[in-house]
């Protein structure tokens, strides 16, 4: 479900980052120069979310499904969930529209080490010495990219990966790095709710996302909605794999441990390389490259190595799938 999930998370902003680019190329045949930007991306991002969440809630209420009752600690865990993961995917959103969609999936992704910390502290889930070294030691990765955008004359992408071709701010990168940060809270909030329906949590980020998006619209800076139709159908389509992803990752959360989902977490910097480089020729540096592999590499190994339960369910996949192919051949 982890996998699947970033998978999602990776098309989504590929598509967001092909709409930027469509608008920034039609702005230059028309010698326009404003174009889309963070809050839009967050708008069309958690609007569809919210319809269908209220949707899914209403139509099992007419059911006679009745909502539980939330505990004033649940919605207390409701709330911080959906603020704090609206502003992380705003600084997430501004990360992909630029710098290369690869290095934000990297800094959202690295809430892992953070979550785990969390979970000891508020769920007393074992924390032992070999999943501190490697979440010190991934974290350091990130710190290692991060380094990057401070750098000076440090050559990090292809020519066109920033709008309109622009040089990298370092704040970007700041501001990118952020949304992993604040996301380990978020995700973490969600282990707090493993009462609460999976749809209502959903909607607590993406009724939070539409009113960021409008608040910074009011008094920050105006909302530009694309005038363009093809531009427009892209954010639109956005929000379509944004929706199973979101779906796919709390499922996830709700039903594993922190440590286990962490495998498929780091997934998600993979297919982001893959699609910047194919889609946008977004190339990274050594420097970078180095990083991202110190922090998937420790990420990946901080479970497998220091989690038996995690081991012991990576273990029983390929048993559990050859005891079935038995049984189907055996029943045929």
């Amino acid at each position: 479900m982890m996998v699947g999930a970033h998978f999602c998370f990776s098309l989504m902003i590929a598509i967001i980052k092909a709409a930027q680019h469509l608008q920034q190329k039609r702005n230059l045949d028309a010698g326009l120069s404003s174009s889309f930007g963070t809050w839009e991306s967050v708008l069309f991002r958690s609007l569809p979310m919210t319809f269908i969440c209220l949707f899914v809630l209403l139509r099992r209420k007419s059911a006679g499904k009745n909502h539980p009752k939330l505990q004033p600690a649940e919605w207390q865990w409701l709330v911080t969930r959906g603020v704090i993961g609206a502003i992380s995917m705003a600084c997430f959103f501004y990360g992909t529209l630029h710098i290369p969609i690869a290095i934000a999936s990297l800094f959202a992704n690295s809430s892992v080490f953070l979550i785990g910390i969390l979970g000891h502290v508020f769920l007393a889930e074992r924390l032992t010495a070999k999943r501190v070294f490697f979440a010190v030691a991934g974290f350091a990765g990130v710190v290692l990219v991060l380094s990057t955008g401070f750098l000076p004359n440090h050559q990090s992408l292809a020519a066109d990966a920033g709008p309109a071709g622009s040089a990298v701010n370092p704040i970007d990168f700041l501001i990118a790095f952020l949304s992993g940060v604040l996301s380990a809270v978020a995700y973490f909030s969600v282990r707090k709710m493993k009462s609460v329906p999976g749809n209502t949590i959903i909607l607590s980020l993406s009724l939070s996302g539409v009113l960021l998006a409008l608040f910074a619209g009011i008094f920050i800076s105006p909302l530009r909605i694309p005038s363009d139709p093809t531009v427009l159908a892209l954010l639109c389509l956005s929000g379509i794999p944004a929706i199973f992803a979101q779906y796919l990752m709390t499922w996830a959360f709700q039903t594993a441990e922190a440590g286990f989902v962490s495998l498929g977490q780091f997934t998600g910097p993979v297919f982001a390389a893959l699609l910047g480089f194919v889609a946008f020729g977004e190339s990274l540096s050594a420097l970078q490259w180095l990083g991202a592999a110190v922090t998937i590499c420790f990420g990946v190994m901080m479970p497998l190595f220091s989690e038996q339960n995690v081991q012991q369910k990576i273990y029983s996949l390929p048993q559990g799938f050859v005891s079935a192919v038995k049984e189907r051949l055996r029943t045929k």
